[in-house]
């Protein structure tokens, strides 16, 4: 069995390797053959696919040339909130911890620009690289990327669900749907549910 396991669903790519995930959310362009050890990611009670769970609730901090306002976070963690999740502090744009410079900023969730040395799909808006712990399916952090253009409304919600452990789920008007221009509001399945 490989160690890396790659899924390509319509416009997703999702990387697993030695307990990363890497998601993109991508534009209209077309995804490459599926490849992988299973046929398909089950889905169960017909909701979105969520791989790991934080143990506590995470902390957010926006970096500095993140273009990301503090009306667009602080929309997209009270969406999240109000679907049961917790978090820990929402720091804008001040890191004085310096996780933004961080390869692994545990019990983050860091949201930067995409700058050299990140490799992102050229028609991706934005991508989320988050660790789980295989043994017990906990996060530990994620990153999120986005590019510099206009940050379109559903992105960072979007973005937010990739760091929450949720992947794609491709139904038209889902807030989870690959395809930007294919999604939604649509948060069926979303729910925090007890463990």
């Amino acid at each position: 069995m490989s160690n890396i396991i790659k899924i390509a669903l319509s416009s997703i790519i999702c990387v697993f390797l030695f307990g990363s995930s890497v998601c993109a959310l991508t534009g209209p362009a077309e995804a490459g053959p599926y490849v992988g050890n299973f046929e398909r990611i089950p889905l169960i009670e017909n909701r979105p696919p969520q791989v790991g769970h934080w143990s506590k609730p995470p902390a957010i901090i926006v970096c500095e040339q993140a273009p990301i306002s503090e009306i667009q976070i602080r929309s997209a963690v009270n969406f999240w909130k109000r679907l049961g999740y917790k978090f820990g502090n929402t720091q804008y744009k001040y890191d004085p911890l310096n996780k933004c410079l961080s390869d692994e900023p545990k019990g983050y969730i860091i949201l930067h620009l995409v700058t050299k040395g990140v490799k992102l799909e050229e028609t991706a808006i934005a991508q989320t690289r988050f660790y789980i712990d295989n043994a017990t399916n906990e996060i530990s952090w994620a990153i999120i990327y986005v590019r510099s253009d206009e940050i379109r409304a559903t992105i960072v919600e979007h973005e937010l669900g990739h760091a929450l452990g949720f992947l794609h789920y491709n139904v038209t008007n889902h807030l989870m749907n690959s395809k930007w221009t294919m999604g939604g509001w649509d948060k069926e399945g979303l729910e925090n549910r007890p463990r």
